[in-house]
């Protein structure tokens, strides 16, 4: 009796097994039967704001500063060749940008025209573009972040943007602050508290993102902070980069 009860425990977990596998696969054919597909998206918008030509060549001076060199690292993560961002025959799947120029900027636009309205299942069914940049000349300046509280171990991630025209605050954990202090360029620990005048401040927003399918797609986001002296040298570099892939 005990031989036979074995045998028939094994071969009713077999059963089991074999219909949960078959009820899982039937489950995903069904959605992806019944999951909507991604309809062909594109948009582009490239948006650069400023009120005089002081203003506008510091907004270019911004992106056209070598932040390589500030943050010791690459325009994009990925292959150290050039070439394999450059040439759209073999475009990186995921390109995520570490900082916002002109070059970056021309990359996603150029990957954009090149990428939009191809069908087949290489090409992303939607893609997405937006870059705005504000140029602005303030005659005093003042950004910080209130240090945190005596003995914890998470910072304040609020920080205030101050100027005569209006204050401006927002929260983030990740951006990293570079300062120049004649020397050379030294990041910035939280608690920081920097007072400017006769400057010009540009903030620069990027998003790039393309979708392949619904569990397919990948974006880079990147906030960018630039604080320039009157001879558009950069003083203050403050930069965040969200990269998400699905």
């Amino acid at each position: 009796m005990g031989l036979r009860f074995r045998q028939l425990r094994k071969k009713a977990l077999l059963i089991l097994a074999i219909g949960v596998v078959t009820l899982v696969a039937v489950s995903l054919l069904i959605w992806s039967l019944s999951s909507p597909q991604i309809p062909p998206k594109y948009n582009k918008s490239i948006v650069r704001n400023f009120e005089s030509q002081e203003e506008e060549n510091a907004l270019v001076a911004a992106e056209s500063t070598n932040y390589s060199a500030i943050l010791s690292s690459e325009r994009f993560d990925g292959s150290s060749d050039p070439e394999d961002y450059l040439n759209p025959g073999i475009y990186l799947s995921y390109t995520y940008a570490n900082f916002i120029d002109s070059e970056a900027l021309n990359y996603y636009e150029t990957r954009y025209d090149n990428l939009q309205g191809k069908e087949g299942p290489k090409y992303p069914k939607a893609i997405e573009m937006t870059y705005e940049a504000n140029a602005t000349k303030r005659p005093e300046f003042r950004i910080y972040n209130s240090p945190a509280p005596e003995g914890v171990s998470w910072h304040n991630v609020t920080i205030v943007m101050s100027s005569s025209n209006g204050s401006v605050q927002f929260n983030s954990g990740s951006m990293k602050f570079f300062y120049w202090n004649q020397s050379g360029y030294q990041r910035l620990d939280w608690g920081f508290d920097l007072n400017f005048s006769d400057c010009y401040v540009a903030e620069m927003k990027m998003v790039y993102s393309e979708y392949y399918a619904p569990l397919a797609a990948f974006w880079s986001d990147v906030h960018q902070i630039v604080v320039l002296d009157q001879n558009l040298m950069p003083l203050l570099l403050g930069v965040e980069t969200r990269n998400v892939v699905a």
